[in-house]
């Protein structure tokens, strides 16, 4: 009884009243990502291809890729897969990130003198799928994201994020098992933005009979449905039963039903497979067994070069294996019908037999010239102890793939220790090598565990220098200060440690003590460091130096000092040019001493010239810090709107990248935002994460900032003893450590709360460490404003209250401005000058208002009725939820921008922020118009140009307080 092909997919009613769906609003523009999860063989592969297929009579662009299991060594091959990333290419973008993929472009290294390019070519990627969604709407399909490699992962996951406003359907398949942790966290991360989980299920009777009737043209009669009931209701065992019955003859029609005539195949689809094998003939299974050992989609070139026999006769020998329905064509490859299919042959296969397949496969890969990943792939699995061939083509894959795929570097290093034999002398060589390679994919606990292994005992001169800076390089990442500082002084012993190297160790070491809270030793570790690089005469390190020593000093409130070291930075860098240098990125240490000295301005120019250098030079190790220092100026002089979407997009893209340096502060200032304008329940939730921090006994970098936010809350519940805690717990930690850099945040409130609470000498000595603090920061308005202002709350005095007011308004400082004001009005008035109070809480509603800060504004006006002020009705103090009013100044230019046609990373350019930023400020644009696409925004843009009505604000300033006469 002949098969008839299926008609299409059966019992799958809901998952393509999904697909309809989310391809209907793609026509219209909109954003998805489905992630389609099931065992192997239960039709996820059939469904996304009803996907693809509908897609394709719609006229629209299908790209697709597949990982695979014996190609975990090559980065990024999914996406490069599905894009058709080649150097060849005729696209010029496609063929520069295919350039990136081989080995980058001059001068783009990372901080430790390597390639460092997988964020460069994720944005390359995310770029070039916008581009393509230009054009028209994409659906992009990676299946088996459970072999995917972890750079195609952080591509899935980049472009999942910020192309959420483009016609794109975003696609994974993906088994329940493997998982690797990187999967984890992509699908918690994706289905917490939106994205559509479907789970596929065995089919149950009444389906399998349907599916029975799609391929027979009958249904089921007993004895059939008895056998049948062994696939469990997986699709692709079920289809396989009825093949292996249909070519052994053993399917009839009986009285209207599908019967079959014997009950003889195997339990089991692997072994139902290898069943119809023993049909085949020796040379057909040969080439099977081959193919099935270089994977699940092999073209005939590859396989002519393994078998070394010509294509000609290989296509020949397979005809049997396409007769038998054991492998399809898929453009220029063979594929086998299913994964399970290759895997059953493969398993087959004694273990010897396949090690040798393998290793002969790599023989021949590396005889016709294929790269280096292709090699390394099947010497994973093919090479024996002891085969040093093995181990140098493994060693050359994992430096080749170190740019790209920092994990797949470590897993090929670790493969070539096991191959080595015991005791060779090139063992601390890969094992210095694989240290490097573990700390450069974020694994540095195991890392600097591999160092100290080796320097503990007798090793090769030359990997004592490499591994002594991976060791002190992972400690400096994991907070391990004291040990640390051990090693690093122990390295400093080594009398083959070159200079520039030894001003690198005591650098790291300088940035560990700096994390760790200890800003003193910070400070001499880095003056260390630098005579030691100025005897060296190494620019790069002297700059690097200076970098380290600037952040010390600051935080101990000698800003002009920190000032001068990135000045001297600058000049040392760029006159002449020192290319090292550069890539310690100068402008950005330079950015955050100029915001420290109040010179806010000048530090945003900083900032956006160190991230233009950033992506110059394919370098993202601080491009995360650097947008989120660019959104703390932002907060602090007020642009509110505008840091709350680069805080949002950094903080997230700092979680991608697992840096936490600026995630402190940021999530601080993201609470602060939050309690101005009333919403608790927003600052609590920006704190989560980090507010068990103030109780630890180590709290990481910026906890102050957390404790400040944090005692905001506390006060707002009416808890001011719980909030004076949080900041004398904060203080009290500075104080021991001699840092000073927070006192404009601590102080005041805390010697407000003191003075409130009834601990006036506590109060006291903060006043007295403030105003110390403040002899080292003559110029830094904001430091003498604070000194001030604590000693005019201390001592009830308006004078030194009204002084802090006139250094507030020059430091264009917002919280500071208006805090002194209110903090003065409430002297100022008990002296008997309630006009002049009136004035100074005028002065701070009006900062407020700028801000929508409507919490505060409330207790501003409630301060101004207790002085007897009735004001009339105001303006709005907020711009409206909804409409073109509602949109703040960024999102106007980036809706105009996304109308004119323009990409998230030319926007990004064009506006000098992130396409992150971008994609932020784009979903609250699309929110606040009632609008789901792009398409839909640049219509509402050309009717509101069209209609004469420039898409401006009516009121960009909020009008400030109409106060009536007897203020």
């Amino acid at each position: 009884m002949a098969l008839r092909p299926a008609a299409g997919l059966v019992g799958r009613d809901r998952e393509l009243d999904v697909i309809g769906e989310l391809l209907r609003a793609l026509q219209r523009g909109a954003a998805a990502t489905l992630l389609v999860e099931g065992e192997a063989g239960v039709g996820k592969t059939r469904l996304v291809q009803a996907l693809a297929d509908l897609a394709h009579a719609e006229g629209l662009t299908v790209l697709r890729g597949n990982a695979h299991p014996f190609e975990r060594t090559r980065p990024f091959g999914a996406v490069a897969d599905a894009l058709e990333l080649r150097r060849r290419s005729s696209d010029p973008l496609r063929s520069a990130i295919a350039g990136l993929l081989v080995g980058g472009a001059e001068g783009q290294t990372g901080v430790d003198g390597t390639a460092d390019l997988r964020f460069r070519v994720v944005e390359e990627v995310v770029d070039l799928v916008e581009t393509a969604c230009a054009e028209t709407p994409v659906v992009l399909i990676l299946e088996d994201l459970h072999w995917a490699d972890d750079s195609s992962l952080l591509a899935f996951r980049s472009i999942a994020h910020v192309l959420s406003h483009v016609p794109l359907i975003l696609v994974g398949t993906l088994r329940p098992a493997p998982r690797s942790r990187e999967l984890d966290e992509l699908l918690d991360d994706c289905v917490s933005a939106g994205a559509r989980m479907v789970s596929l299920r065995s089919l149950p009777a009444h389906d399998v009979e349907a599916l029975v009737q799609a391929q027979l043209g009958l249904p089921p009669g007993p004895l059939l449905t008895s056998m049948l009931v062994k696939a469990g209701g997986n699709p692709l065992w079920l289809v396989e039963i009825l093949r292996s019955l249909s070519i052994e003859g053993w399917l009839r029609r009986s009285s209207g039903f599908a019967e079959a005539t014997a009950d003889e195949l195997p339990g089991s689809l692997r072994d139902l497979v290898l069943r119809r094998l023993g049909y085949l003939p020796t040379g057909t299974l040969e080439l099977l067994q081959a193919a099935s050992v270089l994977g699940d989609a092999v073209s005939i070139h590859d396989l002519a070069v393994v078998r070394r026999r010509p294509a000609t006769e290989v296509v020949a020998d397979l005809e049997e294996a396409f007769r038998s329905r054991l492998l399809d064509e898929h453009r220029d490859a063979v594929v086998f019908r299913h994964q399970l299919v290759q895997q059953a042959i493969y398993e087959d296969l004694p273990v010897p037999a396949r090690r040798a397949l393998h290793r002969d496969a790599a023989g021949a890969f590396a005889e016709a010239g294929a790269d280096l990943s292709t090699v390394a792939s099947h010497l994973m699995r093919g090479a024996d102890r002891g085969d040093l061939e093995a181990v140098r083509w493994l060693r050359q894959a994992a430096a080749d793939a170190a740019a790209r795929g920092p994990s797949v570097t470590v897993d090929l290093l670790r493969r070539a220790v096991e191959l080595l034999p015991l005791g060779h002398p090139d063992a601390d060589l890969v094992t210095a090598e694989l240290a490097e390679a573990l700390q450069r994919a974020g694994l540095v606990d195991e890392a600097s565990a591999v160092a100290e292994a080796v320097l503990d005992r007798p090793h090769r001169p030359e990997v004592d220098v490499p591994l002594r800076l991976t060791l002190v390089s992972s400690l400096s990442l994991q907070n391990r200060a004291p040990e640390l500082i051990d090693r690093a002084e122990s390295a400093l012993q080594s009398s083959v440690l070159r200079p520039s190297d030894q001003a690198l160790v005591l650098t790291q070491a300088s940035y560990g003590r700096t994390f760790s809270g200890d800003f003193v030793g910070a400070e001499q570790t880095a003056r260390r460091a630098f005579g030691i690089a100025e005897s060296a005469g190494s620019v790069e390190m002297i700059v690097w130096s200076l970098a380290a020593l600037s952040v010390a000093v600051k935080a101990q409130g000698r800003y002009s000092e920190a000032l001068e070291s990135t000045q001297r930075a600058l000049a040392l860098t760029f006159d002449p040019v020192d290319h090292g240098a550069r890539l310690r990125h100068p402008h950005f240490f330079h950015g955050m001493a100029l915001a420290d000295s109040d010179r806010l301005g000048e530090a945003r120019s900083a900032y956006l010239r160190a991230i233009e250098e950033s992506e110059e030079f394919g370098s993202a190790w601080l491009l995360t810090d650097m947008f989120l220092l660019a959104a703390e100026e932002r907060f602090l002089v007020g642009e509110w709107d505008d840091a709350a979407a680069e805080l949002e997009s950094g903080v997230r893209l700092a979680q991608q990248h697992g840096q936490r340096i600026s995630i402190n502060q940021s999530k601080a200032y993201q609470a602060v935002m939050a309690m101005a304008r009333g919403d608790v329940a927003g600052a609590r939730s920006a704190l989560a994460d980090v507010e068990e921090q103030l109780t630890a006994d180590q709290p990481s970098y910026g906890v102050e900032l957390v404790g400040f936010a944090a005692s905001m809350v506390a006060e707002a519940e009416g808890e001011p003893a719980r909030a004076h805690d949080m900041l004398l717990r904060c203080w009290n930690r500075d104080v021991e450590r001699e840092v000073r850099y927070y006192h404009r945040y601590l102080a005041p409130p805390l010697v407000r709360l003191s003075l409130a609470l009834d601990h006036g000498d506590l109060a006291r000595r903060v006043v007295e460490a403030v105003e110390a603090g403040a002899i080292l920061a003559p110029d830094v308005a904001s430091v003498q404003a604070a000194a001030q202002r604590c000693r005019g709350l201390l001592d009830d005095d308006p004078a030194p209250l009204l002084q802090a007011v006139e250094l507030a308004r020059r430091s264009d400082r917002l919280l500071d401005h208006a805090g002194a004001c209110e903090d003065a009005a409430s002297v100022v008035a008990r002296s008997g000058h309630e006009s002049d109070a009136k004035d100074l809480l005028s002065e701070a509603q009006s900062r407020y208002d700028t801000v929508d800060a409507t919490a505060w504004l409330a207790r501003v006006g409630a301060g101004l009725r207790h002085l007897g002020v009735r004001q009339g009705a105001r303006g709005p103090r907020r711009r409206p939820d909804a409409g073109w009013d509602s949109l703040t100044p960024s999102e106007l230019a980036v809706s105009r921008l996304v109308a004119e046609g323009l990409t998230n990373r030319e926007v990004g350019r064009r506006l000098h922020i992130s396409p992150h930023t971008v994609n932020t400020h784009l979903r609250h644009v699309f929110q606040k118009l009632s609008v789901s696409t792009r398409a839909e925004l640049a219509g509402k843009v050309a009717r509101s140009s069209a209609g004469g009505n420039e898409i401006t604000h009516s009121s960009d300033v909020s009008p400030g307080p109409d106060v009536e006469a007897g203020h």
